[in-house]
């Protein structure tokens, strides 16, 4: 069982890291650090299964309020700026 979850754990970091690299969209990006985030509370649940229920309760909310201020932001980058193409964003200059 617990290689099952180590591959799993080590599955969703490279599904996230793929999802990061590949920064075509910035909520594109966001899914993609989730995920990444996702495999790391795997990690932790499958080395301690006991001793790790309070981290990751207490990682999966600050996980959620980071979430919600970054659709936030998302939200708010969409609405000044109409897109939410990462190379369109990034060739903006103040």
């Amino acid at each position: 069982m617990t290689a099952l979850a180590y591959g799993v754990a080590i599955a969703l970091l490279l599904i996230g890291l793929a999802a990061v690299l590949s920064g075509a969209n910035a909520v594109k990006t966001l899914i993609g650090i989730e995920i990444a985030s996702k495999g790391v509370l795997v990690n932790f649940v499958a080395t301690d299964p006991a001793g790790s229920q309070g981290i990751v309760i207490l990682l999966i909310l600050i996980d959620a309020i980071v979430v919600a201020v970054l659709l936030g932001l998302v939200v708010a980058v969409y609405r000044q700026y109409g897109t939410l193409d990462m190379d369109a964003l990034g060739r903006l200059t103040w």
